[in-house]
């Protein structure tokens, strides 16, 4: 349908708001024009009758390409913080043609007062009426026709719209004709050409305008002039988006001490591959090129020019379309929707005959939130391994072979691959074995960044690698990273080394090496907190005397694994996960069938160890970052506790893991750039 108007909306006040905040702790207001969404706003202030909107850092308006009803509405909700968002109420309307220049109020209870400033796309020319020349007499009437251009977008190469709902061997997003993401959901791809295909360091889009002369003529110097906007970052905007990451993922919509101050733009941290980010497309000339503008010649009825991105996924973007001439000349431009940055990664999914297939349509899911799309290809068939190394000493090394063994693109740029595998190694015939359950008393030994907690039972037990301590309410389990065994006076004892839990809260993006992975951490014991060589009591804060169970091996082992690469000396994460699907969390020893809850669990594995190809990570000691707040970061071990934001321990916090991330994992996967990653070594 061809645009009859440009109509430009702004919203400007709500009318009554009081009405609808009674009770209200930290509410704000959400706007939507044409389907494209602004704000948050500012917090509405206590009391408040009515809400202005004017007052917002970036306007709530939009100019839109008009041919039929305009759908307009503001939401107000409360932010209840860990039990998420409430919707208070909306007030809704629409727009119709002619679209009249004029304050409108619409609703019923509270109002929308919203400014309309339209422009009518005038008709193509016809008859035009001239004075009749009486007999015999000679004159001449001159028929002025203003110059009237209509432009549009009519193709972006290099943009993709999400089509997929994450099936096995369907894209997640395609190119499709005349997409211009006016559904602000437009993906553009780092590290891609314009076909879609892996290119190091360059990510781009080749925009095309169209030019309909409605009436009188293109003036001979007419270009188009390209103009690119950077709008908010509208993650922590979402109403099931957590407030406590809002500041992470949001630096500029907050003050200094972390309190919603509006959205505001501004946030793109990624660069292009070329300054000034225009290129010319053959044909049509550049004739100038700045930061933010470009102009380019009009050739027939178009014009094309290359646009360079940012290189950091979720940067977005909004590219607009006018005509440009000295002349006089009523222009009405085209824009597009928000588009935004992604990673795109190709997952080779394989599966051994008798492994339990895994549930790949889920799987690319909890990477959206991240920018990034998982396009998974058919599992395919190889034969069993029951057992992938002989014994837990030696499971990394025969991990990194099989990879190298199966993985068909391991040598191919943008690919990953997920392995369902049987077992890691044989295990004991009881697994997990409990050989003591009884008191005993926290000791420690050595000191500084050496000092670690050890307790001892009566017996011999040689094996044993698991415990559970208890205190008061509160068990913890942990690995034995030593046993020791010997004769006293009251019998023979088994004194038992505990290995901390570690945290990594402070985690960045880097170069994909453990080395930066693992930079700062933290360990928890019983009852103490290490930082490098800093030991400060708390922990788990665990008394002195505590009930323990001491296991042999089986009782925790390793239920997934990301193989790493070396290169040049330093180990990396490359993108190669591994499931062992008969691990007795996933398989029923009694049916040998999945059990029950196999989907959900494995998923937030096969996640877990999918994060990690991103150079991430685990056990960050965070919540996720939705609301209302129920899980927690699925990078975390299921038993260990979250951590506050002084990197102490929170109680009863085991046990939550779920299959999405937390906000600093969000953020930090989007800002890494795989082709630095030198095991991966994507050229």
């Amino acid at each position: 349908m061809a645009q009859t108007a440009a109509v430009t909306i702004t919203l400007q006040k709500v009318l009554g708001v009081d009405g609808l905040l009674a009770g209200a702790k930290r509410p704000y207001a959400l706007g939507f024009i044409a389907g494209r969404r602004f704000g948050r706003s500012k917090p509405i202030p206590a009391g408040a009758k009515d809400l202005d909107l004017t007052a917002e850092a970036i306007p709530w308006k939009l100019e839109v390409a008009a041919n039929g009803a305009i759908p307009v509405a503001v939401e107000i909700w409360d932010d209840q913080g860990d039990a998420g968002s409430k919707r208070l109420g909306a007030v809704t309307g629409s727009l119709s043609s002619p679209y009249p220049t004029r304050v409108h109020e619409l609703g019923g209870g509270p109002l929308l007062r919203c400014d309309v400033f339209t422009r009518e796309v005038p008709p193509a020319p016809g008859a035009a009426p001239v004075p009749r020349v009486a007999e015999g007499e000679k004159t001449r009437a001159t028929l002025r026709v203003p110059n009237t251009v209509v432009v549009s977008i009519t193709e972006i190469l290099g943009l993709y719209a999400p089509v997929s709902p994450g099936a096995p061997g369907v894209k997640r997003a395609e190119a499709r004709p005349g997409y211009t993401s006016q559904d602000h959901l437009g993906r553009v791809y780092v590290n891609s050409d314009l076909a879609g295909a892996w290119a190091k360091d360059k990510q781009l889009v080749q925009l095309t305008a169209k030019v309909k002369v409605q009436r009188g003529k293109l003036p001979a110097d007419a270009k188009i002039r390209w103009t690119v906007v950077e709008p908010d970052d509208p993650t922590n905007d979402d109403p099931g988006f957590h407030a406590a990451w809002g500041a992470y993922v949001d630096k500029k919509d907050y003050d200094a001490a972390g309190k919603h101050q509006g959205s505001r733009a501004g946030d793109n941290e990624g660069k292009p591959a070329k300054s000034p980010p225009w290129e010319a497309v053959s044909g049509f000339a550049l004739a100038s090129a700045a930061a933010t503008e470009a102009k380019t010649t009009i050739v027939g009825d178009e014009s094309k020019v290359v646009f360079h991105c940012p290189d950091t996924a979720g940067d977005n973007f909004i590219v607009r379309a006018d005509i440009d001439s000295a002349t006089q000349v009523e222009g009405f431009g085209a824009e597009t929707g928000i588009m935004t940055m992604w990673h795109r990664i190709r997952v080779e999914s394989i599966r051994m005959k008798s492994a339990f297939a895994l549930p790949m349509d889920g799987v690319p899911v909890p990477f959206e939130p991240c920018c990034v799309q998982l396009d998974c290809e058919p599992e395919r068939e190889v034969a069993d391994q029951p057992h992938m190394a002989p014994k837990d000493e030696d499971l990394e090394t025969e991990c990194v072979a099989y990879v190298d063994k199966v993985f068909t693109n391991k040598a191919k740029p943008g690919w990953f691959c997920v392995i369902s595998a049987m077992e890691p190694h044989p295990l004991p015939s009881k697994k997990g074995d409990k050989v003591f359950e009884g008191d005993a008393e926290l000791k420690t030994g050595g000191a500084g960044a050496n000092l670690s907690e050890y307790f001892e039972v009566p017996g011999t037990f040689p094996d044993a690698n698991f415990a559970e301590l208890t205190s008061g309410s509160d068990t913890v389990g942990f690995n034995l990273f030593s046993v020791q065994t010997e004769t006293t006076k009251a019998g023979p004892i088994t004194r038992c080394w505990i290995v901390e839990h570690d945290a990594q809260p402070e985690f960045t993006a880097g170069d994909g090496s453990i080395a930066h992975a693992y930079k700062v951490q933290f360990n928890y014991s019983p009852r103490h907190r290490k930082k490098g060589g800093a030991v400060t009591p708390g922990g788990y804060g665990m008394a002195a005397k505590v009930k323990v169970k001491v296991f042999n091996p089986g009782a925790f082992y390793t239920a997934g694994i990301s193989p790493t690469v070396t290169a040049k000396g330093k180990e990396y994460f490359a993108g190669r996960t591994i499931m062992f699907t008969h691990h007795q969390a996933y398989r029923d020893a009694t049916t040998g069938q999945p059990k029950p809850n196999y989907r959900e669990r494995i998923l937030g594995t096969i996640v877990h160890e999918l994060v990690h190809a991103f150079g991430m990570p685990h056990k960050c000691g965070y919540f996720d970052f939705r609301a209302p707040r129920d899980k927690t970061c699925c990078m975390n071990y299921r038993p260990n506790w979250m951590v506050d934001e002084k990197r102490n321990l929170i109680p009863a916090t085991s046990g939550k893991t779920g299959m999405d991330v937390c906000g600093r994992h969000l953020k930090e996967v989007r800002r890494v750039h795989l082709e630095d990653n030198k095991g991966l070594a994507w050229k």
